[in-house]
């Protein structure tokens, strides 16, 4: 199992590291559920964890608030990849809203042209698309490639344990062509209780380590 680690700081990446994290989220703002890193901190991070055979995973959100970004703050999104692949980062994660609530697909397909090779992660913006229309923008990032999908399974105040049934249905419809990742909630001394009702290939969260 991959336990990827949500963190902000050089401490937390120490932290995740020693602790036996497969992966790290880097953010910036966790208190706003993460924004995009600095350059400088990036690089440091990278160069840490590739020491230590951690992948490190880079939040592209511009601001806390909704997810649904204006031209302009595309823009910034997209000059942020553009600067920080140089650093040999092993994901991008980002996710793009339109004034529906829906995927917003033009801005989330460019982010990931943006990216290249640099394998692109839905995150929890998708847990505020309507759920009767999630399998689709599941299917939509399937067609697109993207490698994970980052998710709660339910609004962001519920209980993970809450939301199993749909994260058990998001997980046989993807049929093994995106990794559903849960995450929000999960710490190291709930894990076990969530991988014996379903096992997981890969979770996520700030105390998972």
């Amino acid at each position: 199992m991959i336990k990827e680690s949500c963190v902000e700081t050089i401490s937390q990446i120490e932290h995740a590291i020693k602790n036996g994290a497969n992966r790290i989220e880097l953010c910036d703002n966790l208190s706003v559920g993460g924004t995009t890193p600095s350059y400088g901190i990036v690089k440091i991070a990278v160069e840490m964890c590739h020491q230590n055979n951690v992948e490190v995973a880079i939040m592209i959100r511009p601001r806390g608030g909704d997810f649904n970004y204006s031209y302009f703050e595309y823009e910034v999104m997209r000059q942020d990849i553009i600067q920080l692949k140089e650093l040999n980062v092993d994901a991008f994660v980002f996710g793009c809203l339109d004034e529906n609530g829906r995927l917003d697909e033009w801005k989330m397909k460019a982010l990931k042209e943006t990216s290249g090779n640099v394998p692109a992660v839905c995150h929890m913006a998708f847990d505020t698309i309507n759920p009767y229309n999630q399998l689709k923008s599941l299917d939509w990032l399937i067609n697109q490639q993207f490698e994970r999908l980052l998710t709660h399974g339910g609004p962001s105040e519920s209980s993970i344990f809450d939301n199993l049934n749909h994260l058990g249905k998001l997980l046989i419809h993807s049929k093994g062509n995106i990794t559903i990742m849960p995450g929000g909630g999960l710490n190291r001394d709930n894990l076990s209780t969530l991988v014996e009702d379903i096992p997981f290939d890969e979770v996520h969260g700030t105390q998972i380590v």
